[in-house]
């Protein structure tokens, strides 16, 4: 699992109040990276009124009273919608041309005005032959993302043992990770699902909840 080394100086998020909630003395709680400063919460899928699977992704304020929807994710047959808030207005189109991740890359994704092959906007790993399966993207600052697949050995938590994290050149640390970095976070079947964002990927959310959705439904099929 990922760590904050001994020496590194921690501040407590501003996702996670004033810090009055840590007992210094109570060594059995995590502690959070200081580059995160927000987390979405994510329910585990439910079905809609149509008949497809529905998730959301929660706010969290710092006195965690909000509970808005922020996000949320519908997969109803061929289709796949990532909207702003719970369905107001569709961010991501995907239309599925199979279950296969053949034929998976070679489906149309509509983002941002624009229409093109999952292949093409979500790229794998230059190298097919390695073991990586990360994912690569553009992003609305016309820079490339990445999102990195970290395994983290046998852990009851994560189904697959593994999570994401968005990285980018220009930055030393993840800008967003779908990693379980305390206690809190719970278990796979609970709310407590999250993703983490630094202060680099505010700017960019819906982006990185709508490809970080997509590639985890890549890695499913592969």
């Amino acid at each position: 699992m990922p760590f904050t080394p001994d020496n590194s100086f921690i501040v407590r998020s501003r996702e996670y109040g004033d810090g009055s909630e840590f007992n210094s003395s109570d060594d059995t709680l995590d502690i959070i990276p200081d580059h995160y400063v927000k987390r979405l919460w994510r329910r585990p899928a439910v079905p809609n009124v149509n008949g497809g699977l529905k998730d959301v992704y929660i706010n969290k304020s710092p006195n965690s009273r909000d509970r808005s929807v922020a996000f949320s994710t519908v997969e109803e047959g061929n289709l796949f919608l990532v909207s702003k808030g719970d369905g107001d207005e569709i961010f991501m189109r995907v239309e599925w041309e199979g279950s296969s991740l053949k034929s998976m890359e070679r489906s149309s994704i509509t983002m941002d005005n624009r229409t093109t092959a999952i292949r093409d906007f979500l790229k794998a790993s230059a190298n097919l032959l390695s073991s990586s399966q990360s994912r690569s993207f553009v992003g609305p600052d016309h820079l490339e993302y990445k999102w990195k697949v970290v395994y983290c050995g046998h852990n009851p938590a994560y189904p697959d043992s593994r999570y994401l994290e968005l990285r980018v050149k220009d930055s030393k640390v993840p800008i967003a990770s779908s990693a379980r970095l305390t206690a809190r976070d719970g278990a796979f079947q609970d709310e407590a699902h999250p993703i983490y964002l630094a202060e680099r990927g505010l700017q960019m959310i819906p982006w990185i909840v709508a490809t970080h959705a997509l590639a985890e439904k890549l890695l499913n099929a592969s």
